[in-house]
Protein backbone atom coordinates (compact mmCIF):
# COMPACT_ATOMS: atom_id res chain seq x y z
CA UNK A 1 0.00 0.00 0.00
CA UNK A 2 1.53 3.37 -0.99
CA UNK A 3 1.99 5.96 1.75
CA UNK A 4 0.36 9.38 1.72
CA UNK A 5 3.45 11.10 0.31
CA UNK A 6 3.53 8.76 -2.68
CA UNK A 7 -0.20 9.15 -3.30
CA UNK A 8 0.11 12.92 -3.27
CA UNK A 9 3.30 13.23 -5.32
CA UNK A 10 3.20 10.33 -7.79
CA UNK A 11 1.36 10.81 -11.11
CA UNK A 12 0.46 7.12 -10.87
CA UNK A 13 -2.35 8.09 -8.50
CA UNK A 14 -5.12 10.52 -9.41
CA UNK A 15 -6.81 12.47 -6.63
CA UNK A 16 -10.15 11.29 -7.91
CA UNK A 17 -12.85 12.57 -5.58
CA UNK A 18 -13.68 13.92 -2.15
CA UNK A 19 -16.20 12.33 0.18
CA UNK A 20 -17.87 15.20 2.04
CA UNK A 21 -19.29 12.87 4.70
CA UNK A 22 -16.09 11.07 5.70
CA UNK A 23 -13.84 14.00 4.68
CA UNK A 24 -11.54 11.70 2.76
CA UNK A 25 -9.97 11.96 -0.66
CA UNK A 26 -10.07 8.86 -2.83
CA UNK A 27 -6.96 8.27 -4.96
CA UNK A 28 -7.29 6.20 -8.13
CA UNK A 29 -4.36 4.22 -9.58
CA UNK A 30 -3.89 5.53 -13.11
CA UNK A 31 -1.41 5.60 -15.99
CA UNK A 32 -0.51 8.28 -18.50
CA UNK A 33 -2.06 6.08 -21.19
CA UNK A 34 -5.33 6.03 -19.23
CA UNK A 35 -5.35 9.81 -19.04
CA UNK A 36 -4.72 10.26 -22.75
CA UNK A 37 -7.21 7.55 -23.71
CA UNK A 38 -10.36 8.70 -21.97
CA UNK A 39 -12.63 11.65 -22.76
CA UNK A 40 -13.65 11.92 -19.12
CA UNK A 41 -11.76 10.96 -15.96
CA UNK A 42 -14.67 8.87 -14.76
CA UNK A 43 -13.72 5.69 -12.92
CA UNK A 44 -16.37 3.79 -14.88
CA UNK A 45 -14.56 4.83 -18.06
CA UNK A 46 -10.99 4.43 -16.82
CA UNK A 47 -11.54 1.06 -15.10
CA UNK A 48 -14.50 0.34 -12.81
CA UNK A 49 -12.56 -2.47 -11.12
CA UNK A 50 -9.90 -0.22 -9.65
CA UNK A 51 -10.39 0.59 -5.99
CA UNK A 52 -9.96 4.05 -4.50
CA UNK A 53 -7.35 4.52 -1.78
CA UNK A 54 -8.70 6.79 0.99
CA UNK A 55 -6.69 9.61 2.58
CA UNK A 56 -8.15 11.81 5.35
CA UNK A 57 -8.35 15.51 4.53
CA UNK A 58 -6.40 16.45 7.67
CA UNK A 59 -3.35 14.57 6.36
CA UNK A 60 -3.21 16.89 3.34
CA UNK A 61 -3.23 20.17 5.26
CA UNK A 62 0.52 20.83 4.71
CA UNK A 63 -0.20 21.06 0.99
CA UNK A 64 -2.26 24.22 1.37
CA UNK A 65 0.77 26.16 2.62
CA UNK A 66 2.71 25.18 -0.53
CA UNK A 67 0.03 26.36 -2.91
CA UNK A 68 0.90 29.93 -3.83
CA UNK A 69 4.47 29.34 -4.96
CA UNK A 70 3.73 26.02 -6.65
CA UNK A 71 0.84 27.36 -8.73
CA UNK A 72 2.77 30.51 -9.61
CA UNK A 73 5.68 28.44 -10.93
CA UNK A 74 3.53 25.98 -12.89
CA UNK A 75 0.29 27.76 -13.88
CA UNK A 76 -2.37 25.48 -15.36
CA UNK A 77 -4.26 26.27 -18.54
CA UNK A 78 -8.04 25.97 -18.51
CA UNK A 79 -10.59 25.10 -21.16
CA UNK A 80 -13.92 26.23 -19.72
CA UNK A 81 -17.07 25.69 -21.76
CA UNK A 82 -20.86 25.74 -21.83
CA UNK A 83 -21.21 22.06 -22.85
CA UNK A 84 -21.76 20.52 -26.28
CA UNK A 85 -19.39 22.95 -28.01
CA UNK A 86 -16.34 20.81 -28.93
CA UNK A 87 -14.30 21.36 -25.75
CA UNK A 88 -13.33 17.67 -25.58
CA UNK A 89 -12.16 17.82 -29.19
CA UNK A 90 -10.08 20.90 -28.44
CA UNK A 91 -8.47 19.39 -25.35
CA UNK A 92 -7.54 16.22 -27.24
CA UNK A 93 -6.04 18.12 -30.16
CA UNK A 94 -3.91 20.21 -27.80
CA UNK A 95 -2.54 17.18 -25.95
CA UNK A 96 0.95 16.39 -27.24
CA UNK A 97 3.38 14.05 -25.53
CA UNK A 98 6.28 15.98 -24.04
CA UNK A 99 4.52 19.34 -24.40
CA UNK A 100 1.13 19.06 -22.70
CA UNK A 101 -1.11 16.74 -20.76
CA UNK A 102 -4.86 17.30 -20.56
CA UNK A 103 -7.09 16.25 -17.68
CA UNK A 104 -10.64 16.04 -18.98
CA UNK A 105 -13.47 16.47 -16.48
CA UNK A 106 -11.65 15.60 -13.26
CA UNK A 107 -14.23 14.93 -10.55
CA UNK A 108 -12.17 16.84 -8.00
CA UNK A 109 -12.89 20.17 -9.71
CA UNK A 110 -16.61 19.42 -9.67
CA UNK A 111 -16.26 18.64 -5.96
CA UNK A 112 -14.66 22.08 -5.51
CA UNK A 113 -17.53 23.69 -7.42
CA UNK A 114 -20.12 21.86 -5.33
CA UNK A 115 -18.29 22.78 -2.11
CA UNK A 116 -19.00 26.41 -2.98
CA UNK A 117 -22.66 25.64 -3.69
CA UNK A 118 -22.92 23.86 -0.34
CA UNK A 119 -20.93 26.57 1.49
CA UNK A 120 -19.00 23.59 2.87
CA UNK A 121 -16.87 23.84 5.96
CA UNK A 122 -14.74 20.99 7.23
CA UNK A 123 -15.65 19.37 10.53
CA UNK A 124 -12.15 17.94 11.02
CA UNK A 125 -9.95 20.86 9.89
CA UNK A 126 -10.14 24.62 9.59
CA UNK A 127 -10.70 24.48 5.83
CA UNK A 128 -13.77 25.76 4.02
CA UNK A 129 -15.08 25.86 0.49
CA UNK A 130 -12.80 28.82 -0.29
CA UNK A 131 -9.76 26.55 0.20
CA UNK A 132 -10.99 23.67 -1.96
CA UNK A 133 -10.00 25.00 -5.44
CA UNK A 134 -6.43 25.56 -4.27
CA UNK A 135 -6.13 22.07 -2.82
CA UNK A 136 -7.67 20.53 -5.95
CA UNK A 137 -5.21 22.26 -8.28
CA UNK A 138 -2.27 21.21 -6.16
CA UNK A 139 -3.37 17.58 -6.21
CA UNK A 140 -3.88 17.61 -10.00
CA UNK A 141 -0.73 19.57 -10.87
CA UNK A 142 1.63 16.57 -10.65
CA UNK A 143 0.24 14.97 -13.82
CA UNK A 144 2.22 17.38 -15.99
CA UNK A 145 5.79 16.12 -16.28
CA UNK A 146 8.94 18.25 -16.45
CA UNK A 147 8.65 20.69 -19.33
CA UNK A 148 4.94 19.91 -19.87
CA UNK A 149 2.00 22.29 -19.50
CA UNK A 150 -1.12 21.10 -17.68
CA UNK A 151 -4.43 21.67 -19.45
CA UNK A 152 -7.55 21.30 -17.31
CA UNK A 153 -10.87 20.84 -19.08
CA UNK A 154 -13.47 20.76 -16.32
CA UNK A 155 -17.07 19.74 -16.79
CA UNK A 156 -19.29 22.75 -17.52
CA UNK A 157 -20.80 22.70 -14.00
CA UNK A 158 -17.46 23.98 -12.71
CA UNK A 159 -17.90 27.43 -14.31
CA UNK A 160 -19.18 28.80 -10.99
CA UNK A 161 -15.58 28.72 -9.68
CA UNK A 162 -13.83 29.87 -12.86
CA UNK A 163 -12.82 33.09 -11.12
CA UNK A 164 -11.49 31.28 -8.05
CA UNK A 165 -9.40 28.93 -10.20
CA UNK A 166 -7.98 31.78 -12.27
CA UNK A 167 -7.10 33.84 -9.20
CA UNK A 168 -4.98 31.03 -7.76
CA UNK A 169 -2.38 31.44 -10.48
CA UNK A 170 -1.84 35.04 -11.61
CA UNK A 171 -0.32 34.00 -14.95
CA UNK A 172 -2.88 31.29 -15.77
CA UNK A 173 -4.70 31.64 -19.07
CA UNK A 174 -7.94 30.09 -20.23
CA UNK A 175 -10.35 29.65 -23.08
CA UNK A 176 -14.13 29.76 -22.85
CA UNK A 177 -15.96 27.74 -25.50
CA UNK A 178 -19.64 28.32 -26.15
CA UNK A 179 -22.33 27.61 -28.68
CA UNK A 180 -25.63 29.15 -29.74
CA UNK A 181 -29.06 28.17 -28.45
CA UNK A 182 -30.15 26.18 -31.51
CA UNK A 183 -27.00 24.09 -31.69
CA UNK A 184 -27.15 23.44 -27.95
CA UNK A 185 -30.71 22.16 -28.22
CA UNK A 186 -30.02 20.02 -31.28
CA UNK A 187 -26.85 18.56 -29.80
CA UNK A 188 -28.69 17.63 -26.61
CA UNK A 189 -31.63 16.01 -28.39
CA UNK A 190 -29.35 14.18 -30.82
CA UNK A 191 -27.76 12.31 -27.91
CA UNK A 192 -31.08 10.80 -26.81
CA UNK A 193 -32.92 10.36 -23.53
CA UNK A 194 -29.79 9.99 -21.40
CA UNK A 195 -28.66 13.42 -22.54
CA UNK A 196 -31.95 14.94 -21.38
CA UNK A 197 -31.42 13.45 -17.93
CA UNK A 198 -27.84 14.77 -17.88
CA UNK A 199 -29.01 18.25 -18.82
CA UNK A 200 -31.58 18.24 -16.01
CA UNK A 201 -28.80 17.29 -13.59
CA UNK A 202 -26.62 20.11 -14.98
CA UNK A 203 -29.55 22.50 -14.60
CA UNK A 204 -30.11 21.49 -10.97
CA UNK A 205 -26.46 22.33 -10.21
CA UNK A 206 -26.18 25.51 -12.28
CA UNK A 207 -29.40 27.08 -10.99
CA UNK A 208 -27.86 26.97 -7.50
CA UNK A 209 -25.42 29.65 -8.71
CA UNK A 210 -28.27 32.12 -9.34
CA UNK A 211 -30.07 33.44 -6.24
CA UNK A 212 -33.43 33.88 -7.97
CA UNK A 213 -33.41 30.20 -9.06
CA UNK A 214 -31.62 28.52 -6.16
CA UNK A 215 -34.79 28.08 -4.11
CA UNK A 216 -36.95 26.59 -6.84
CA UNK A 217 -38.83 23.57 -5.55
CA UNK A 218 -38.53 20.19 -7.22
CA UNK A 219 -42.16 20.47 -8.25
CA UNK A 220 -41.36 23.76 -10.00
CA UNK A 221 -38.73 22.20 -12.21
CA UNK A 222 -40.10 18.71 -12.74
CA UNK A 223 -42.97 20.11 -14.78
CA UNK A 224 -40.72 22.18 -17.04
CA UNK A 225 -40.57 20.62 -20.50
CA UNK A 226 -37.27 19.17 -21.66
CA UNK A 227 -36.94 21.98 -24.18
CA UNK A 228 -37.40 24.68 -21.53
CA UNK A 229 -34.86 23.06 -19.23
CA UNK A 230 -32.32 22.74 -22.07
CA UNK A 231 -32.73 26.36 -23.13
CA UNK A 232 -32.70 27.72 -19.57
CA UNK A 233 -29.50 25.82 -18.82
CA UNK A 234 -27.95 27.23 -21.99
CA UNK A 235 -28.93 30.80 -21.00
CA UNK A 236 -27.54 30.45 -17.47
CA UNK A 237 -24.27 29.06 -18.77
CA UNK A 238 -23.92 31.88 -21.29
CA UNK A 239 -24.44 34.36 -18.44
CA UNK A 240 -21.70 32.68 -16.38
CA UNK A 241 -19.36 32.57 -19.37
CA UNK A 242 -19.87 36.24 -20.16
CA UNK A 243 -19.30 37.21 -16.54
CA UNK A 244 -15.94 35.39 -16.47
CA UNK A 245 -14.93 36.83 -19.84
CA UNK A 246 -15.77 40.38 -18.79
CA UNK A 247 -13.49 39.90 -15.78
CA UNK A 248 -10.52 38.27 -17.51
CA UNK A 249 -10.53 39.08 -21.23
CA UNK A 250 -9.52 42.74 -20.61
CA UNK A 251 -6.50 41.35 -18.73
CA UNK A 252 -5.68 39.09 -21.71
CA UNK A 253 -6.17 36.01 -19.54
CA UNK A 254 -9.35 34.52 -21.05
CA UNK A 255 -10.58 34.37 -24.64
CA UNK A 256 -13.83 33.09 -26.09
CA UNK A 257 -14.31 30.62 -28.94
CA UNK A 258 -17.60 29.99 -30.69
CA UNK A 259 -17.60 26.18 -31.00
CA UNK A 260 -18.71 26.17 -34.63
CA UNK A 261 -15.54 28.05 -35.58
CA UNK A 262 -13.48 25.18 -34.20
CA UNK A 263 -15.42 22.67 -36.30
CA UNK A 264 -15.29 24.74 -39.47
CA UNK A 265 -11.74 26.11 -39.13
CA UNK A 266 -9.86 23.58 -36.97
CA UNK A 267 -6.33 24.46 -38.06
CA UNK A 268 -6.75 28.19 -37.59
CA UNK A 269 -8.37 27.85 -34.16
CA UNK A 270 -5.87 25.26 -32.94
CA UNK A 271 -2.97 27.50 -33.94
CA UNK A 272 -4.57 30.47 -32.19
CA UNK A 273 -5.34 28.41 -29.06
CA UNK A 274 -1.79 27.06 -28.93
CA UNK A 275 -0.36 30.57 -29.05
CA UNK A 276 -2.86 32.11 -26.66
CA UNK A 277 -2.37 29.44 -24.00
CA UNK A 278 1.40 29.53 -24.57
CA UNK A 279 1.57 25.75 -24.88
CA UNK A 280 4.70 25.69 -26.99
CA UNK A 281 3.47 22.99 -29.39
CA UNK A 282 5.37 23.29 -32.70
CA UNK A 283 3.11 24.70 -35.40
CA UNK A 284 3.95 21.87 -37.78
CA UNK A 285 2.68 19.44 -35.13
CA UNK A 286 -0.57 21.40 -34.83
CA UNK A 287 -0.93 21.29 -38.61
CA UNK A 288 -0.48 17.51 -38.66
CA UNK A 289 -3.06 17.10 -35.89
CA UNK A 290 -5.58 19.30 -37.70
CA UNK A 291 -5.17 17.30 -40.90
CA UNK A 292 -4.93 13.83 -39.37
CA UNK A 293 -7.59 11.14 -39.46
CA UNK A 294 -7.66 11.11 -35.65
CA UNK A 295 -9.17 14.59 -35.79
CA UNK A 296 -12.39 12.97 -36.94
CA UNK A 297 -12.69 10.55 -34.00
CA UNK A 298 -15.97 11.28 -32.26
CA UNK A 299 -15.10 13.07 -29.02
CA UNK A 300 -17.91 11.44 -27.04
CA UNK A 301 -18.32 8.04 -28.70
CA UNK A 302 -15.22 5.86 -28.84
CA UNK A 303 -14.73 4.09 -32.14
CA UNK A 304 -17.13 6.34 -34.03
CA UNK A 305 -16.23 8.97 -36.59
CA UNK A 306 -17.39 12.57 -36.61
CA UNK A 307 -18.22 14.57 -39.69
CA UNK A 308 -20.16 17.77 -40.23
CA UNK A 309 -22.28 15.95 -42.80
CA UNK A 310 -23.24 13.20 -40.36
CA UNK A 311 -24.04 15.75 -37.68
CA UNK A 312 -26.19 17.81 -40.05
CA UNK A 313 -28.10 14.69 -41.08
CA UNK A 314 -28.72 13.81 -37.44
CA UNK A 315 -29.82 17.37 -36.72
CA UNK A 316 -32.25 17.31 -39.63
CA UNK A 317 -33.89 14.18 -38.24
CA UNK A 318 -34.37 16.00 -34.93
CA UNK A 319 -35.82 19.03 -36.71
CA UNK A 320 -38.21 16.83 -38.71
CA UNK A 321 -39.30 14.95 -35.59
CA UNK A 322 -39.94 17.98 -33.36
CA UNK A 323 -41.28 20.22 -36.11
CA UNK A 324 -42.50 23.63 -35.01
CA UNK A 325 -41.87 22.81 -31.31
CA UNK A 326 -38.22 23.75 -31.74
CA UNK A 327 -39.01 27.21 -33.06
CA UNK A 328 -41.66 27.69 -30.38
CA UNK A 329 -39.08 26.81 -27.73
CA UNK A 330 -36.59 29.34 -29.10
CA UNK A 331 -39.32 31.99 -29.25
CA UNK A 332 -40.26 31.19 -25.65
CA UNK A 333 -36.67 31.80 -24.58
CA UNK A 334 -36.53 35.23 -26.21
CA UNK A 335 -40.01 36.30 -25.08
CA UNK A 336 -39.39 35.33 -21.46
CA UNK A 337 -35.84 36.63 -21.31
CA UNK A 338 -35.73 40.02 -23.06
CA UNK A 339 -32.28 40.85 -24.36
CA UNK A 340 -31.27 37.23 -24.83
CA UNK A 341 -29.51 36.64 -28.13
CA UNK A 342 -29.94 33.10 -29.44
CA UNK A 343 -26.55 33.42 -31.10
CA UNK A 344 -24.62 35.48 -28.59
CA UNK A 345 -21.36 37.31 -29.19
CA UNK A 346 -19.28 36.96 -26.05
CA UNK A 347 -16.41 39.17 -24.97
CA UNK A 348 -12.78 38.45 -25.76
CA UNK A 349 -13.06 36.63 -29.09
CA UNK A 350 -9.92 34.60 -29.82
CA UNK A 351 -8.25 36.07 -32.88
Amino acid sequence: MPDVKELVQSPDYLAYKFDFNSEQFGFLPITRDDIRRVNSLDRQVVDPQRQLIPVPLKELLPLVDMADQSLAEKPPRFIFHTAFCSSTFLSRCLEVEGATVSLREPQLLLDAANAKRLKWRSGTTGLGYQDFPKLALLLLQKHAGPGEKLILKPINSVNNIASELMELSPSARSLMLFTDARNFVLSTLKKGEQSKYSVRAMFDLTRCDFPHLANLRLTDTIHMTDLKVILTLWRLQIAQAQQALQQYSPKNRMASIYGERLIEEPLQILLLANRYLDLGIPEEKITRIANSDSRFDDAKNAGQRFSIEKRNQAYQKIIDFYGSELDKGLQWMVQNNPGTRLRPKLAGTLN
